[in-house]
């Protein structure tokens, strides 16, 4: 409303007497209805009984600064604009796309306003007129594929850069906002839903490697015995690029060839995490293992990773699948055969032969030179013959007298993780 002023000398004190509005300063006389003329802005129309406003003129100027100030980089204030116009006509179709299109483009990292953006599209779509519907139908689907994309960059870019499980959780979040909302409105526009979700797949796969390469490996090899500080960060950053890893693979039934990259990018996430550990300085003077996987979870890794293997099988025929590592037998190289007759690697008899084998044969340069040429050997007679009886018994004799005589040397048959020599 804007405040009367009468048209004969300007004067804005009127007051209501006797059914009409009277001027106090030149005495004019105004009925109720040409008073509703001059308190409301736009143009009027008084016919029956009811007051009807035409601010058409109004909305088309707040459409065209909307879209000024969204085309200069203004999505606040478009925004403000276009909610100007849904405070007047709530159905104008117009004013909700812009305001989908203003609201998706102000998100941040801690804030993503995907959901009011969706919500102003779908408002879009159902207010247009049949004639605008596919019109509109178009430029949603284009836009609502383009933010998507350029949000789920954001986080990409961010996790690569610092790769933490917060930064890995951005991404799966948004991962699955998209999900629950934009993906039912790019179907509802008639995009391909297929074509959307490979490239955030894409994007997310591009992301992991790029931290892989740039930062976590990078930092983790940067000492060549990490602390077990270094070695858990490495650790958590790993198993979120598997996370990660999974979701890209999940998303789309429709990019084999990307997955087979993805398939291979799992494998040397997970071989990295079997051959990984941390080190302590010992009373020696050398390093000793201190942090590493447990035998079981390195198997359930192998078993993954011979899984990735088969997958990639099933997409490329022609692809060879490597032989299933000896579940049995220490990644790090361990004492091979006594691993395959008694049965692991982390037993009283192996911790003995560990002991003698760090602790006396590294000492010199004939023990060192025997150490290389029993790991050249025998993890091919193991392959070989580790699984059968008459091996096991030809060295079950051995080995336990050789046992025998180390631990009455004084090497004890306690737990025990190796020292790199």
């Amino acid at each position: 409303m804007k405040q009367m002023v009468c048209e004969m000398c300007g004067g804005t004190d009127l007051v209501k007497k006797d059914g009409v509005f009277v001027c106090q300063t030149c005495g004019t006389k105004y009925s109720i209805e040409e008073a509703r003329k001059m308190m409301i802005e736009g143009n009027v129309d008084v016919s029956g009984s009811t007051v009807k406003v035409d601010d058409s003129d109004k909305i088309e100027n707040y459409l065209m600064m909307a879209q000024n100030a969204y085309d200069a980089g203004n999505q606040k204030e478009a925004e403000n604009y276009c909610n100007k116009i849904i405070e007047t006509e709530p159905d104008n179709y117009q004013a909700w796309l812009l305001k989908g299109k203003a609201a998706g483009w102000q998100s941040t990292l801690r804030k993503i306003r995907i959901e009011e953006s969706v919500s102003a599209f779908n408002k879009a779509l159902d207010n247009a007129p049949e004639e605008k519907l596919e019109e509109t139908k178009k430029k949603i689907g284009v836009e609502i594929i383009k933010l998507c994309l350029a949000l789920m960059k954001l986080c990409c870019d961010n996790f690569e850069k610092y790769p933490s499980e917060e930064n890995a959780k951005e991404i799966e979040q948004f991962a699955l906002l998209s999900q629950m909302y934009a993906l039912k409105l790019v179907s509802r526009c008639g995009q391909d839903l297929e074509d959307f979700k490979s490239k955030v797949a894409i994007l997310i796969n591009i992301s992991c490697v790029a931290a892989w390469e740039d930062v976590i490996k990078k930092e983790y090899e940067r000492d060549t015995h990490p602390s077990s500080y270094e070695y858990e960060k490495y650790f958590k950053r790993s198993k979120c690029l598997i996370a990660l890893t999974q979701i890209a693979i999940d998303l789309s039934d429709n990019d084999d060839k990307e997955d087979v990259r993805r398939y291979k990018n799992m494998i040397t996430y997970l071989t990295a995490l079997i051959n990984s550990c941390s080190y302590k300085f010992d009373s020696y003077g050398g390093y000793t293992k201190d942090l590493t996987l447990s035998t079981e979870t390195k198997n359930n890794y192998i078993n993954k990773i011979m899984e990735y293997h088969k997958k990639i099988k099933e997409i490329d025929p022609t692809y060879e699948i490597p032989q299933n590592p000896q579940n049995t037998i220490a990644s790090s190289g361990g004492c091979y055969v006594a691993t395959a007759v008694y049965g692991s690697y982390d037993c009283p008899e192996v911790w003995t032969l560990r002991r003698y084998r760090d602790k006396d044969l590294a000492a010199t340069w004939h023990g060192r030179a025997f150490i290389h040429i029993y790991y050249a050997i025998s993890p091919t007679l193991v392959k070989w013959f580790g699984h059968t009886v008459w091996f096991k018994k030809m060295w079950r004799g051995k080995l336990d007298h050789m046992v025998k005589k180390l631990q009455d040397k004084g090497y004890e048959d306690t737990p025990y993780e190796d020292k790199e020599w």
